[in-house]
């Protein structure tokens, strides 16, 4: 699938925002408006390798020069930079004597969620044909995550930390996690419900796109900020 590509993951996300643009519309201004914000949180985030940058509204905009494309309808802001880190945990059982010692510093898993489905993108698509949601088996993980930890919707949770290796990673997110019907991520964009403050934060880190991506340490990182 992958023949064609200059940078092998931006051109296949590239192909993802052209799916939900002809289900449902996309514009590129809600894209760059969701790296805005992840880069404006980043800024408040003292871990965040990328909190000096000098970023302008160029750099979220159509400048060729500020926001030069990558692949396809995607530019540089669209894609989350790679750098490098490292970041670890510590999971015990709830009487190992750890958490006795420190319980104010711990955290509990109360759920988690999981599918399995093909690499190919254009099989996912093909088999998404029908569905409300573009990628079904994220929606289904997330309601899996949600029914063990006994959380009746997003509206039960503080924050979201989600994996925005790329802003369609995040706008796709958004609908997936039921903070708006499908194809209506745009609409929490405008409202401002991503924000701190907001109705749900989404990456109030900064994410990968704010951050940086320290590939194989980001998931660790992303609990640590929360």
């Amino acid at each position: 699938e992958g023949t064609d590509a200059k940078f092998m993951w931006p051109y296949m996300f590239d192909k993802i925002a052209d799916e939900y643009d002809r289900r449902y519309g996309l514009a590129d201004e809600h894209l760059w408006a969701i790296a805005e914000l992840n880069a404006r949180n980043a800024g408040r985030n003292p871990l965040a390798q990328t909190r000096d940058w000098d970023r302008t509204a160029a750099s979220f905009s159509a400048d060729p020069m500020a926001n030069p494309p990558v692949e396809g309808r995607l530019r540089k802001a669209d894609c989350g930079p790679l750098t490098d880190g490292a970041a670890g945990v510590v999971l015990v059982r709830s009487d190992h004597p750890a958490v006795r010692r420190d319980a104010a510093r711990q955290s509990s898993i109360l759920g988690w969620g999981h599918r399995t489905v093909g690499l190919s993108l254009a099989e996912k698509l093909s088999r998404s044909a029908e569905d409300t949601f573009v990628f079904p088996h994220v929606r289904d993980t997330i309601g899996d995550a949600f029914a063990r930890a006994g959380i009746a919707g997003v509206d039960d949770l503080d924050l979201i930390e989600t994996h925005d290796c790329f802003t369609m990673s995040e706008y796709l997110a958004v609908d997936h996690f039921g903070i708006t019907p499908p194809g209506e991520s745009w609409r929490a964009v405008e409202a401002g419900d991503l924000e701190i403050g907001g109705r749900i934060p989404v990456n109030p880190s900064g994410g990968l796109l704010g951050v940086g991506h320290p590939v194989g340490a980001t998931g660790v990182r992303m609990l640590l900020d929360c």
